[in-house]
């Protein structure tokens, strides 16, 4: 059965050295040490030696790409984040075009500038024919439902290109929550409940309302908002007697979101994503270099669905969504 994986990292020296200087520039130490998984550092900087082989060997037809986290999103000033934004599109778009039918790609932009991340979003689109764009959490601590970035989102909406929201670390007044517990730092906790916060606030500021068309992604099965689609809506009745919002927070959950499934999770988790969202809205997904792909196949593959339904997950979605 063919196999298109959403969520594929790549990266260079010149991507990977933003965390060293985020850190630095923030005072806050990132949750994860990457030192302590190399095999990473191996992998994602490379293609012919590990990707392509253990993509065949998992049955992976194509990857989409997208670089890491923090990525451009980590940058402080804007015009450096628009060259290298570039840089970096036009090196993945060269990829895509050296190994044919292998990869696409989403890009990534610089948001320091909403105007030029819808311009470069419009570029990579429109001339290098990627899918959509992966940005990587907050910019500098802002996040993508200040009014600043709705013109990303009217871009977006008129490409017909969804944005895929990546995780971040979260700011210092946040992470008191975490202090003297770091093993709930990272992609354990922090992270699933930064990008899960992130959507909430889009859905809340309107976002979907001013642009009903406009479609998000989250990775990890939804940075678990699928489970959540009753307690939202019953909190949010109860809270606000002037809702301010057009429908329901699951109704734009389950209409402008989609999930994959990036990460290891149990099949019971990716069977109630399914439920919950309809097997259209999810889409398959590993995490790569992170996660092995051979193990997420196994995932799909354990979770009792059917044929049809294995097929929706792992192509026929993202050939619907992202016009592959």
């Amino acid at each position: 059965m063919k196999k298109i994986s959403i969520e594929e990292h790549w990266g260079t020296p010149e991507i990977a050295k933003i965390k060293d200087e985020w850190v630095e520039r923030t005072g806050l130490p990132w949750s994860v040490n990457l030192s302590e998984v190399p095999f990473v550092s191996q992998r994602i900087g490379d293609f012919e030696k590990y990707r392509l082989p253990i993509m065949d060997e998992a049955g992976i037809t194509m990857q989409v790409l997208s670089t890491g986290s923090p990525g451009i999103q980590g940058i402080e000033e804007a015009g450096r984040a628009i060259s290298l934004a570039k840089r970096i599109n036009d090196l993945q778009a060269e990829i895509i075009q050296r190994y044919p039918g292998r990869f696409a790609g989403f890009a990534c932009l610089p948001t320091q500038d909403p105007r030029e991340a819808a311009r470069e979003l419009e570029r990579t689109v429109t001339q290098l024919g990627f899918k959509g764009a992966m940005v990587q959490g907050h910019t500098n601590f802002e996040y993508l439902d200040e009014e600043k970035f709705w013109v990303l989102w009217e871009c977006a909406e008129a490409l017909g290109v969804p944005i895929y929201l990546h995780i971040n670390d979260p700011c210092r007044e946040v992470r008191k929550m975490y202090e003297g517990h770091p093993e709930l730092m990272g992609p354990i906790w922090s992270w699933g409940v930064e990008a899960a916060t992130h959507a909430l606030r889009i859905i809340g500021a309107g976002v979907f309302d001013e642009f009903p068309k406009a479609i998000l992604i989250l990775g990890h099965l939804g940075e678990s908002l699928p489970y959540l689609l009753g307690r939202l809506d019953e909190g949010y009745v109860m809270a606000f007697k002037r809702k301010r919002l057009k429908r329901l927070f699951s109704e734009y959950i389950r209409g402008n979101i989609l999930i994959t499934t990036s990460g290891k999770y149990r099949p019971e988790a990716l069977l109630c994503a399914v439920s919950a969202m309809g097997v259209d809205r999810v889409l398959f997904a590993v995490d790569y270099p992170y996660v092995d792909p051979r193990e997420s196949v196994g995932l799909v593959e354990k979770t009792p669905l059917s044929d049809e339904e294995k097929e929706k997950i792992y192509h026929l979605n993202a050939e619907r969504w992202l016009k592959i």
